[in-house]
Parts: C-alpha cells; sequence; structure tokens
C-alpha cells in the first residue's frame, strides 16, 4: 500500500513538473510592463552630446491571445551639441501603440523565455533650438516601426528584456519587465 501511494505521489509530482515546466511564459490575459532605455536614436545625428545618455522608455501590453499582446508606449530624447561659441538643442517625445506575436508556444520555448516580434504605429514630436535663434521649431507625425524581442524571467514575473529594430525614438531597447 506504502508503495502504490509512493508511486501514485511521484508520478502526480511528475505531471505537475511538466505541465509547469511546458506552462508558457505568455499568454492570454498576461499584463506586461516594461521599463527601458534606448540607444541608438535615428533622430539626433553624430558628433550630438545627449543630455539623457540614454532615452528612457515605458510600455505595457496586454495578452489578447496566446500569442497577441497589444498595447501602449512612451519614450523621449534629447541631444545638445556643443561647439565653436554655437550650442544646438533637440528634443523629442514618442506615444505609440504596438502589437506584438509571442513565438513561445509555436516554437515550444523554455517557459524562462519569450520571444516576439512586432508592429508600432506612433506619434512623435520633435523640438530644436540653437543659441543664435536661427534654428527654431517643433516638428510632429505619425510613423511606424517593427521590432523583435525576447525576454529572459528571472523568476515568475521578473525579466529582463531586449529589443532591437526601428520603433519609437531608438534601434535597441533594453530593461526590465515586469508580469502580474
Amino acid at each position: 500500500m506504502k508503495k502504490q501511494l509512493l508511486l501514485i505521489a511521484l508520478f502526480i509530482f511528475s505531471v505537475s513538473a511538466v505541465n509547469a515546466q511546458s506552462k508558457s511564459s505568455f499568454s492570454k490575459g498576461d499584463n506586461l510592463f516594461n521599463v527601458g532605455v534606448g540607444i541608438g536614436s535615428p533622430y539626433f545625428g553624430t558628433g550630438y552630446s545627449s543630455s539623457l545618455p540614454v532615452n528612457p522608455s515605458v510600455s505595457y501590453e496586454i495578452g489578447v491571445s496566446n500569442a497577441i499582446s497589444v498595447g501602449g508606449q512612451v519614450s523621449c530624447a534629447s541631444s545638445k551639441y556643443d561647439g565653436y561659441n554655437y550650442t544646438f538643442k533637440e528634443s523629442a517625445i514618442y506615444f505609440g501603440a504596438r502589437g506584438s506575436y509571442h513565438f513561445n508556444q509555436l516554437l515550444k520555448l523554455n517557459p524562462k523565455f519569450d520571444l516576439y516580434s512586432g508592429l508600432s504605429l506612433g506619434y512623435v514630436t520633435v523640438s530644436i533650438s540653437d543659441s543664435e535663434s536661427i534654428v527654431t521649431g517643433t516638428a510632429s507625425g505619425f510613423g511606424f516601426g517593427f521590432y523583435a524581442g525576447g525576454k529572459y524571467y528571472l523568476g515568475k514575473s521578473t525579466a529582463i528584456y531586449s529589443e532591437l529594430g526601428y520603433q519609437s525614438l531608438s534601434f535597441l531597447n533594453v530593461g526590465i519587465a515586469f508580469k502580474f
């Protein structure tokens, strides 16, 4: 009798462990909150020193299916050029919507990984000024982007992430993600 109970307990534990391991790192209803920094901007040229060494970014997404999430993102950036008694400043802010496809179940990935790609559509406002008041103004408009990224979960709800692509104000975003 003890052997049978032990075998049943071992079987239940094994099935539970397999189910826990096969649980995807992304599913319908998941809330994802990312806080990161962007590196490399399509808006600011060479020779500039950044007022912010990196471009801060926050995003939120909710899982609408076991593979698709939708949400929004806000990013900002600024730079400054100093030289020959002349200063040029530029700043930008981005508000956008984003949608991602998560490849976890399709590729049967380890639950610690979340591999995704997506599209974004946003509105950016760029302001410029210089010390001589020769160049001043603001420009804004809509733009789209694409990205591929991944998260590595350090625990049940905390991950580090990286996204590469043309989106918001940076070519590369890295940071920490929270799932709740």
